[in-house]
């Protein structure tokens, strides 16, 4: 009976160890799985041999499935970029027209501006379309930041003399390693926001240095301000907060698009704003990515 009993214990363990390696596999298999999984997998009986059948079946639906996603999104991708192409065509031919029609010199200040937005609103657009594929254009090179900084402002002139903000811009002294294309559009959508919600103000480009020496571009405006408990969510997709609802103006995506480029270009964006008063918007470059000239 003894031996019965001891026979039976090394049978339990042994079984034990069995299905313990046997759910090891299982984890570790669960863990690894996916869709474009091309690892062929030894069975030891025909219930596993079943089991993989199912596995292998359910990749296979599973990859249709994202692969009928991917070519959906490729062509949604391929048609908004050509429509955003297409639409700048009678943009710019607007513009043109308004350059050289005679009229009303407020009511043409008003109509350019209103062109500007379109036009801007159409790039955004593309560069939402882009951002997750902005590695294939993103080349990082040397270039001046005030070179960079006075082409973007240059772009919002029409904005700046539309609404009475006047432009305070010190020289910028610093040669930072980025991709100038992205900065640019980073500060596009920085400056946009603060001529957005500024009337008849100030808005003012400066650098300075952090406390470990890094330099730090500013852009602060004297606009209508933050409210406290929404600059935590401003770089959120689609979050508009107070300013945005009460003012209709906000899509929610400009900031969040900022966000991820300055993620991209290994900057940080800091925001500090009172209501009434104005916003700080401090663009913080890496310490190791910078020259002073």
């Amino acid at each position: 009976m003894e031996i019965e009993l001891f026979v039976a214990l090394i049978i339990i363990c042994i079984d034990y160890r069995i299905q313990k390696m046997k759910y090891s596999k299982l984890l570790e298999r669960y863990s690894n799985i996916s869709v474009y999984e091309t690892q062929v997998i030894t069975t030891s009986n025909c219930m596993e041999e079943g089991y993989e059948w199912i596995i292998k079946s359910l990749q296979e639906k599973a990859k249709e499935s994202s692969d009928q996603i991917e070519t959906r999104h490729q062509g949604q991708i391929e048609y908004f970029t050509m429509w955003v192409h297409q639409i700048k065509t009678p943009i710019s031919a607007l513009s043109l027209l308004l350059d050289n029609t005679e009229i009303e010199s407020s009511s043409k200040g008003s109509m350019k501006q209103e062109v500007f937005k379109i036009e801007q609103y159409a790039g955004l657009v593309l560069e939402y379309l882009r951002i997750d594929n902005m590695s294939n254009d993103f080349i990082l090179s040397p270039y001046e930041l005030d070179g960079i900084v006075r082409k973007v402002v240059k772009k919002f002139s029409t904005i700046f003399i539309h609404k009475k903000n006047s432009l305070v811009m010190d020289e910028l002294k610093c040669k930072v390693q980025t991709d100038e294309r992205w900065l640019g559009f980073l500060l596009e959508q920085i400056i946009s926001n603060a001529l957005k919600y500024t009337n008849q103000g100030t808005i003012r480009i400066y650098e300075e240095k952090d406390y470990i020496g890094r330099v730090v571009l500013v852009i602060e405006d004297t606009g209508i301000g933050i409210k406290e408990e929404d600059i935590p969510r401003i770089f959120e997709r689609g979050y508009t907060g107070l300013n945005g609802r009460m003012h209709q103006k906000a899509t929610g995506i400009g900031l969040y698009l900022s966000k991820k480029v300055a993620d991209r270009l290994s900057c940080s964006i800091s925001v500090t704003s009172k209501v009434r008063e104005g916003t700080k918007v401090s663009i913080i470059f890496p310490k190791d990515n910078l020259e002073i000239f």
